[in-house]
């Protein structure tokens, strides 16, 4: 009799349906993140934070080889939180939040002449005659006009980093000619240009985030019919834009970005002290704030005063006594 011919061994084909399946599994959980980063509020984002760090701490390969590996993640590895800047970037819910957040806080400076009101191209920080002074016919800013500004710096900059920030300046419509601003065009983009410049100089705020643009009288927020209602025409408005506003230019906001960690980084490690500061303080953390505090305030002083025209100095067309020393020195 015959021996049963033994079955050959049959060749599956379908091995790669298994890696096909883990592949496709990854790739929805990820797609599931970033909706879940673009729709859920913020204090949803610690559970974000933990499946994030969860899954691409995870390998595909067969060699633990890490998915992330020689690339800028989204989340900070030393601190172990999500990257704020991306935060301010993906999240719409962020970004309303801290709206709300900056309207409330703007609110509170009523009386200084501030108010805001959020809108489709976002936040708008109004900053009418009483708030921001300009000299008669001029753009030149008077020193209350700094101190507004830096308060509304120090409040946008708790929330907004990479934010395009559009700055408007408004006149009343009593018409002006005189050989610097043949109009009220050249003056109202005088005023805007000068905000602008005062806060990339002093408040370290990005160039590329600006927008300084001047629309004279045309769009009043009341009638140019009394003196009070003038006053009020006569602003400046601060507008932060909303994220889905950054195609409105041609800069590059991923340029941007990098360009404010690097910033971000630079400012961390000025602000460490020295071991000798350490040595004398030693343990107390409330007495280190207050040093570095100090310092950021002095530095910011010395950019503010380094901002300011040569005129600003002057007080009743009096020079102060540094001036006059300096110049009896030359």
């Amino acid at each position: 009799m015959a021996r049963k011919k033994p079955a050959e061994d049959h060749e599956n084909l379908e091995r790669w349906l298994v890696s096909y399946a883990d592949f496709m599994t990854l790739l929805f959980a990820t797609f599931v993140v970033l909706y879940a980063l673009a729709q859920s509020d913020v204090n949803s984002f610690k559970n974000i934070e933990e499946a994030l760090k969860k899954a691409f701490s995870q390998s595909i390969f067969s060699d633990n080889t890490n998915i992330m590996e020689g690339q800028d993640s989204i989340l900070d590895g030393n601190q172990g939180a999500m990257n704020p800047l991306m935060l301010e970037y993906m999240s719409t819910k962020y970004e309303q939040s801290s709206y709300e957040d900056i309207k409330d806080e703007i609110e509170k400076l009523k009386e200084d002449g501030l108010s805001a009101e959020i809108d489709d191209r976002g936040l708008v920080i109004r900053l009418n005659s009483h708030a921001i002074q300009f000299a008669a016919g001029g753009a030149d800013l008077s020193k209350k006009s700094y101190d507004i500004l830096n308060a509304v710096a120090k409040i946008i900059k708790e929330k907004f980093s990479i934010h395009y920030i559009q700055v408007e300046g408004h006149t009343d419509s009593d018409p002006i000619s005189n050989p610097k601003y043949p109009s009220n065009w050249e003056l109202s983009s005088a005023r805007a240009s000068r905000v602008v410049r005062y806060l990339i100089n002093s408040q370290g705020f990005n160039p590329k985030l600006f927008i300084a643009t001047g629309l004279a009288d045309t769009v009043p927020v009341v009638a140019n019919t009394t003196a009070q209602n003038k006053a009020k025409n006569r602003r400046v408005e601060i507008i932060i834009l909303r994220n889905k506003n950054k195609n409105l230019s041609k800069k590059d906001m991923q340029e941007i970005i990098k360009e404010v960690q690097i910033d971000q980084k630079k400012a961390k490690i000025q602000k460490q002290p020295s071991k000798a500061i350490e040595g004398l303080i030693g343990n107390d953390k409330e007495l280190l704030q207050n040093v570095i505090d100090l310092t950021d305030q002095y530095e910011n002083e010395n950019k503010r005063l380094d901002s300011l025209d040569k005129n600003d100095y002057m007080h009743d067309g009096i020079k102060p006594e540094f001036m006059e020393q300096n110049n009896d020195k030359k």
